[in-house]
């Protein structure tokens, strides 16, 4: 009957989403944030940098305000 595939599509369904839901969660607790930011590239690491040096935090978006004006 269709029911006893259920048991196989359960297991299947928890194989491939719990890695993603787990990842999410350890980011949380060793990150401090839900999200990881690619580092792969040059400009990527780039722009992480300039991110955390402007307004002391990368993950949070804001806006030009918050950037000092040079003087």
């Amino acid at each position: 009957m269709w029911y006893e595939a259920l048991p196989s599509v359960f297991i299947i369904t928890a194989a491939l989403g719990l890695p993603g839901w787990g990842l999410y969660h350890i980011h949380n607790l060793v990150l401090g944030n839900h999200y990881r930011r690619s580092m792969v590239q040059r400009w990527d690491r780039m722009l992480y940098a300039r991110d955390t040096r402007l307004v002391n935090d990368a993950y949070i978006t804001r806006g030009l305000e918050t950037i000092p004006d040079a003087k």
